[in-house]
């Protein structure tokens, strides 16, 4: 090779230049969507943790009942009660790779032109996974077997019993009659997320029942406790498609008598009681129900093995093709929702 790489070394310079290469740079147009919910949770919210078959944390589904009123010389009640339940979520796998093969025209070039053309690869590659993990937070295993990543729709249930007005009836995702997480909702309902569903993107609609959804959501513990949440404060998103934002957008442009010359001033900056709004490409493309998912970040995240998150491998030869190497990129994930009941989704009725 004119570059002075064998085989093996050019092995060793890919798997030791590739990450460090920042020349030529190029545009992108191979994405179909506008943003990426799943990309953004993974740099800001994701948990890294041990290793195991499974991520577990506890729940306490009830209390005692021991506190009474009392008066003097009364007869002591007490009692012990198992309070708590274990919740899990087993670990999901993704994998994606490229190849090379040695003897391509391209490798028998400068080295700068071999890195370019492999660094183009490996982001193939990467937005190959960006995709498939937007999907899979966009949708949910239908059985155990299933290997897909609880995305949002897992653990957040739409309503199946048409109680538009609202209410707790987020139950068990179909497939898993042991419940979200492994804990059932008909014997816990307070492990239920709340649902609504809704007709007209108006004020006396959606809007109405909006507000409802995230005043029910909002539990403040009566007794500090060492909670898996971090502060008590929900950190609230809703998330939904561009069919629900932009009626929303024109509804706050025509409450305001000083737009000026701006008339569009509310673009992306609808909020429904301080909580923002935004819409999610992915479900404007694929949920014809145009869903509100109301989701508390700080009770929903994305967890990564440690160590074990985009694992890149070294260059391998291919076990028929001598010549052909292939990087193979591993990804340990899941969702978990800590605490259901404060989350909720609206669908149209």
């Amino acid at each position: 090779m004119s570059v002075g790489l064998t085989p093996e070394q050019l092995d060793d310079f890919v798997e030791l230049t590739l990450k460090n290469f920042k020349r030529n740079k190029w545009t992108d147009i191979s994405l179909p969507y506008q943003k990426y919910v799943a990309s953004r949770l993974m740099k800001k919210n994701k948990v890294d943790e041990r290793g195991g078959e499974q991520i577990s944390w506890r729940v306490q589904v009830k209390n005692s009942g021991l506190a009474r009123n009392t008066g003097m010389f009364a007869t002591d009640v007490t009692g012990v009660e198992d309070v708590m339940v274990s919740a899990n979520a087993p670990w999901a796998m993704q994998t994606v790779n490229y190849s090379y093969d040695i003897d391509e025209p391209e490798f028998q070039s400068d080295r700068e032109t071999i890195i370019r053309i492999l660094k183009v690869r490996e982001h193939d590659a990467m937005n190959s996974m960006a995709e498939l993990n937007e999907e899979n937070l966009w949708s949910a295993p239908t059985s155990a077997s299933d290997r897909r990543p609880m995305g949002i729709p897992f653990w957040l249930q739409k309503d199946a019993t048409t109680n538009v007005d609202g209410g707790f009836e987020g139950g068990n995702p179909a497939g898993f009659a042991g419940g979200a997480g492994g804990i059932s909702s008909d014997d816990y309902p307070r492990w239920r997320n709340y649902t609504f569903g809704y007709t007209n993107v108006t004020i006396d609609d959606l809007v109405k029942k909006l507000k409802k959804a995230i005043t029910f959501c909002h539990f403040t513990p009566a007794v500090n406790y060492a909670s898996l949440q971090n502060g008590s404060e929900p950190d609230y998103e809703i998330l939904t498609t561009y069919r629900v934002q932009e009626p929303l957008e024109r509804q706050a442009e025509g409450r305001n008598d000083q737009l000026g010359s701006d008339v569009a001033r509310f673009m992306n900056q609808v909020t429904i009681g301080g909580v923002p709004l935004s819409w999610v490409p992915y479900l404007e493309n694929n949920d014809t129900s145009d869903p509100l998912y109301g989701i508390n970040w700080k009770t929903f995240r994305p967890f990564a093995k440690r160590g074990c998150q985009m694992r890149r491998s070294k260059p391998k030869t291919s076990p028929s093709q001598h010549n052909v190497r292939t990087v193979h990129i591993d990804n340990w994930m899941n969702y978990m929702c800590i605490d259901r009941r404060g989350n909720f989704v609206g669908s149209k009725s």
